[in-house]
């Protein structure tokens, strides 16, 4: 069970194709992945970093979970560049924002990493900085009390204005925030009120971005994306030349060919458009 571990966890496919203008969304349900075995398996790709990280995990589900989501980077990587999972190497900004070592070598690929109780996401693109991040809808926050304390005055008023079975829009706006910071690579430093997301009242609802001491905001394109109920995941791109960009969903399944992911858009921003692909990249 243990050999093998591409194999194991995606299986062996052939090399996907992204072009410059695609971002690929994979998503791992922790649901399909409760083989006892997988945490073996995990170990023998991780690196020694990524090892240390999780015997700091008190709790046997967080330990699960980080070792499905860094072996989904890894293995979905593996996808795009013919490199075994355990051969990624990987170094991080003084921020904390990961990417490829370059001195291994210089791979065209920018990635960013998320999950939340129950499901990881990777998004990965060639030509842009890029953020994600993925939260559960239904838990229980203090949605208002959040929202004043850390969103812009918009931001909070608009939450204010919505009906309680609504509020779980502030996922919206915190997954947001979360995956534009990744993407700008900055983490905290740039404070969460200094920047505005506006939505509209649409389905699926138009994104778009203010604030007065962004760079280059023409070029940040932006979606919501519900992989499945209960959930939300947002993506962030900062582009050098702003540009349209395509958005394709992909489900990883063990011992399986990954299968293009039923997902949809609750936000996108212009410029961004949903796509289906099929397991070589192509559209569907």
């Amino acid at each position: 069970m243990t050999q093998g571990v591409s194999s194991h966890f995606l299986g062996e496919n052939p090399l996907l194709y992204l072009p410059e203008d695609e971002i690929h969304l994979w998503f791992a349900f922790a649901g399909d992945f409760e083989d006892p075995h997988l945490p073996v398996a995990a170990r023998k790709v991780l690196d020694p970093g990524e090892i240390a990280r999780v015997e700091r995990l008190r709790h046997a589900k967080d330990r699960h979970l980080f070792l499905l989501s860094h072996l989904l980077a890894r293995t979905a990587l593996s996808r795009y560049r013919p490199r075994s999972p355990e051969e990624w190497r990987f170094v991080r900004n003084s921020h904390g924002k990961p990417s490829l070592d370059p001195e291994t070598e210089p791979v065209p690929l920018q990635f960013s990493l998320s999950h939340t109780t129950g499901l990881s996401v990777f998004a990965v693109t060639r030509t842009a900085d890029i953020g994600v991040d993925v939260e559960m809808v239904n838990r229980p926050v203090e949605a208002l009390k959040l929202s004043r304390r850390f969103f812009s005055p918009g931001e909070a008023a608009h939450l204010r204005k919505m009906a309680p079975e609504r509020l779980s829009h502030f996922f919206y706006y915190w997954t947001l925030k979360e995956s534009f910071l990744k993407a700008l690579g900055r983490g905290f430093s740039l404070p969460l009120d200094s920047f505005a997301f506006h939505l509209s009242e649409e389905r699926p609802c138009r994104i778009t971005l203010s604030g007065k001491d962004l760079q280059r905001p023409e070029g940040c394109r932006f979606a919501l994306i519900q992989p499945a109920k209960g959930y939300v995941a947002a993506l962030s791109v900062a582009l050098r030349q702003p540009k349209p960009m395509k958005v394709a969903c992909f489900r990883a399944l063990p011992f399986e060919e990954a299968v293009s992911l039923d997902w949809t858009p609750a936000g996108l921003s212009e410029g961004v458009e949903c796509i289906s692909r099929d397991h070589g990249g192509r559209s569907c």
